[in-house]
């Protein structure tokens, strides 16, 4: 009976501590009773299969896969809850076990980082007791080879940390690039927060550092992770540069997290474990087959000009001016011109960008008031702008996909016209909807390059009224 309090109170209880075997084995167990809930539940309710890997990675949209089932929405939300509590109080209980702030217990609701941050807390020692940790509170024990390789030097030890970080996160990045073929949260998420982590766990071998350190070496780090990718041909500009505010942060985030865990003194445990654990965790979104997450994206011109006018200029356009957006001269591809093959459904739209055309056969004719097209081939979305000749990272391909397109005249009184563009796209690009944030906006650059040509040529035609 008291043993069984005692594995009651460690599972229930937010008071007292748990070791790192407690802390992985019912981490791991709850794991699987809460899936094996969810595949009974899913199965027999809702006709729906469930693997483990299923919400492991948090690239699936379970809004958009499950849209049609709420229900099950709900039935999985309902029976979150107690694992939730159950997580929560296990985490709050490891982190005082290892003398780390409690807060950190906000990294359990992080997608992705909770992973990593699990596999972190489940093998790090428990922190020295009173009396242990009282000697040398400053200065850090050489932890094995580390203390041989990291420079005592401050500078010198910022920058070999930093690089030291970057090295095998630039392998694990070529792997998940181009063995796994994953531009997911591993890519995006889990990467910057390892540079981060392990660089700023190195800068604190041979003594603790500071807080603006840790944030420091991180921030480098991930501009250098960045800068090796440019300058190796992996990518352009426009992506690094698109990239790099949510590695930033979560390069941080590590950093921070480093910041404690160096303090107490446990930073030589945690490079061979992260590593590992984020290959794995790359190696499984390869497993689960995310489907592309599909958005709309609209813009909107009022022309001066009727809809019999603005619907002619719509169809097919000539060739447009030449670019001055400098995201366009950077390499973004942009239209130039739009011819047609015949007239009504079945017709053949070419929009001709500057990378090649999209071939755009017409499903809708409504004339004057509505056209829509599907898209059945595209070319590459942008000429990445680097100091080779040519680069093509494998993310051109596929991984963004325009799936059709419509433009809707609506008549506005005194002979106007308000014209709406529209496109949608899939997108594979994980975390979805940050990456969604910049393609929206730059869809909308290409979108107003037409609509404002739209306008200039439908004008010409009234004379400017």
């Amino acid at each position: 009976m008291e043993a069984r309090q005692s594995f009651l109170g460690k599972l229930f209880s937010w008071q007292g501590e748990v070791d790192r075997g407690f802390y992985l084995v019912a981490g791991l167990v709850l794991f699987g009773v809460k899936w094996n809930i969810d595949r009974l539940v899913g199965q027999h309710f809702f006709s729906v299969s469930w693997m483990p890997y299923s919400y492991l990675m948090p690239g699936m949209d379970l809004p958009t896969a499950l849209k049609d089932k709420q229900g099950l929405l709900l039935a999985l939300g309902v029976t979150a809850l107690p694992f939730i509590y159950l997580g929560v109080v296990l985490t709050v209980k490891r982190l005082r076990s290892l003398g780390l702030p409690r807060f950190l217990v906000g990294l359990f609701f992080v997608p992705f980082i909770n992973l990593l941050f699990f596999a972190v807390l489940s093998v790090l020692p428990a922190k020295a007791r009173e009396g242990e940790a009282d000697a040398g509170a400053e200065e850090v024990p050489p932890p094995n080879m580390l203390g041989y390789v990291v420079p005592r030097n401050p500078a010198a030890g910022f920058f070999f940390a930093a690089f030291a970080a970057v090295l095998p996160s630039f392998l694990l990045l070529w792997l998940c690039i181009y063995l796994f073929k994953e531009y997911g949260w591993g890519v995006f998420v889990g990467l910057p927060f390892v540079v981060g982590m392990l660089s700023a766990l190195l800068t604190g071998v041979h003594q603790k550092s500071h807080l603006g350190m840790c944030i420091g070496v991180a921030s480098f780090a991930s501009f250098l992770l960045g800068g090796l990718c440019f300058t190796l041909a992996m990518e352009g500009l426009i992506c690094l540069a698109m990239a790099m505010p949510l590695a930033i942060l979560m390069s941080i985030l590590g950093g921070v997290v480093a910041y404690f865990i160096q303090a107490a003194y446990h930073a030589s445990r945690v490079p061979p474990t992260i590593l590992l654990s984020l290959l794995l965790l790359m190696g499984l979104e390869k497993v689960e087959d995310y489907q592309p997450v599909t958005f709309p994206v609209t813009s909107t011109m009022e022309i001066d000009a009727p809809p019999e006018v603005v619907w002619r200029h719509v169809v097919s356009f000539h060739e447009l001016p030449p670019v001055e957006d400098w995201l366009f001269k950077a390499g973004l591809a942009y239209p130039l011109r739009a011819e047609i093959k015949g007239t009504g459904v079945g017709a053949v739209r070419h929009c001709v960008f500057s990378t090649g055309p999209f071939v755009e056969p017409i499903t809708v004719w409504d004339e004057p008031h509505h056209l829509r097209f599907s898209v059945t081939q595209m070319p590459e979305p942008m000429q990445e702008w680097t100091f080779y000749q040519h680069v093509h990272p494998p993310h051109l391909d596929d991984y963004f996909q325009t799936t059709q397109g419509e433009f809707r005249l609506e008549r506005l009184p005194d002979g106007r016209t308000r014209l709406h563009g529209t496109t949608w796209y899939h997108n594979d690009l994980w975390p979805a909807h940050y990456w969604k944030w910049w393609s929206d906006h730059l869809i909308h650059r290409i979108h107003m390059r037409v609509l404002k040509h739209v306008k200039q040529l439908a004008g010409n035609d009234t004379g400017g009224k």
